[in-house]
């Protein structure tokens, strides 16, 4: 787009910061700048504010992270406490919306990023879709927590996808859930098992999916407890070789996981008792992506970083933690055994990850933050992704209102403010 075609559209809104969405790293982000006084413009893509938390379907807020978080704010949001306990999706739409509004945040529903605003490496702000047409929205500074990385690649900033061998994603998968269910089974991951007449429920599911019974790449059907005791919320049906960037992709991807909501069902029904009567209850609004974008920052935080639980003095992140949860880009199940993927200690993530390389007035939240394939398998789970997001914003807002580029404003600054704010960030 041409500066003259970027001038002539209508001007939607002004802030000093402006976020792309507003998932669990965007909202922190708004809030958190918002609360450095600055004006926050918050723009999403789909008709309800939450992201994974949400839209995605997925009620469990994993990971951990250092004491003082604004993850434990929203755990008080959606009256979990912040433990991994399932929330309720439909209460946590409003609850969040509410706490933007609460905060002074302004948010745009229905407007995804159509194109980047800039001049020469600095952007000025975004072009984006509305039920009316394209309009810009003006920042001082930006802060692109899509996901997706969409705007920081519409910028110019250089990324990498998938796992170095052959550039394969982690599957997509489709979240949903069920009720009557009549039965105490619960089975996370692979770790668990119970014994049904005989046979352990993993190889149950195993078999069923060697014999057609589950879709091929579905080889266990992840069970997690619900509000209710009747109620499960079902992480099962996966897609490999899919792009989450391609529109094409997006809906093959969309159509097929619903099948496979379907086989799975169907499957839980005959073959494990408790489950006879089941009925679906809801499901994801889009496939979740667990991985696309990952973008090239001025540090690429490494599996090597994590394994040693190392330390940075341009820290904005501490004691981040998750296991290296690495699903499988060209089958089923995962791609390490779990004791490998258990290689984790508690480890930071410095400024200079949010901070895309050949860019400027732009930072980058949540998981399209500068990583490799390995290491994003732990971080891109949402309460560590939030805290990103926190000193996303407290940066933005600083930038901001000091009329410097976020490369230029140093770490010491933000982690100032996360000080105060009581966040904990030093052993």
């Amino acid at each position: 787009m041409t500066e003259a075609f970027v001038q002539s559209l209508p001007l939607l809104d002004s802030g000093d910061v402006v976020i792309a969405g507003a998932g669990p790293a965007g909202l922190c982000a708004a809030v958190a700048a918002a609360r450095q006084g600055a004006r926050v413009i918050l723009l999403e893509r789909f008709g309800a504010v939450g992201g994974s938390l949400t839209v995605g379907h997925v009620r469990t807020c994993m990971g951990e992270i250092a004491a003082g978080t604004m993850q434990e704010e929203i755990g008080r949001l959606l009256d979990t406490g912040g433990a991994c306990i399932p929330h309720d999706v439909e209460r946590a739409k409003y609850v969040l919306s509410q706490w933007l509004e609460d905060n002074g945040v302004i948010l745009y529903l229905q407007t995804p990023v159509a194109e980047v605003w800039k001049a020469g490496e600095n952007v000025r702000g975004l072009v984006v879709s509305t039920p009316r047409g394209l309009a810009r929205v003006v920042g001082r500074t930006t802060v692109d927590a899509t996901g997706d990385g969409t705007a920081a690649a519409l910028a110019g900033a250089p990324y990498q996808m998938g796992r170095p061998s052959d550039g394969l994603v982690q599957p997509v998968s489709l979240l949903f859930t069920i009720d009557r269910v009549h039965s105490d089974l619960v089975c996370t991951h692979e770790a668990d098992d119970t014994m049904l007449d005989g046979v352990s429920y993993l190889q149950l599911c195993e078999q069923a999916s060697r014999c057609g019974e589950l879709p091929p790449d579905v080889t266990i059907v992840r069970l997690y407890g619900g509000q209710a005791p009747d109620e499960r919320l079902v992480n099962a049906n996966q897609l490999c070789r899919v792009d989450g960037t391609s529109p094409a992709d997006i809906a093959r991807a969309d159509r097929m996981l619903r099948g496979q909501i379907q086989q799975v069902v169907d499957f839980l029904r005959k073959r494990v008792k408790g489950f006879e009567n089941c009925r679906l209850t809801g499901s994801a609004e889009a496939p979740g992506f667990r991985e696309t974008r990952r973008i090239q920052g001025d540090y690429t935080l490494t599996a090597s970083d994590i394994s040693a639980g190392r330390t940075f003095p341009d820290v904005v992140v501490h004691h981040a933690n998750f296991c290296f949860d690495t699903h499988n880009p060209a089958g089923g199940g995962q791609a390490e055994d779990l004791e490998a993927a258990r290689d984790t200690r508690p480890y930071d993530i410095p400024y200079r990850c949010l901070l895309p390389r050949g860019v400027e007035n732009l930072l980058v939240a949540g998981r399209c933050l500068s990583g490799t394939h390995k290491a994003h398998s732990s971080y891109r789970v949402m309460n560590i992704c939030m805290a990103v997001g926190e000193a996303a914003g407290i940066a933005a807002a600083l930038s901001a209102a000091s009329r410097i580029s976020p490369r230029k404003l140093p770490a010491a600054a933000v982690q100032e403010k996360l000080l105060k704010n009581g966040v904990s960030l030093f052993d």
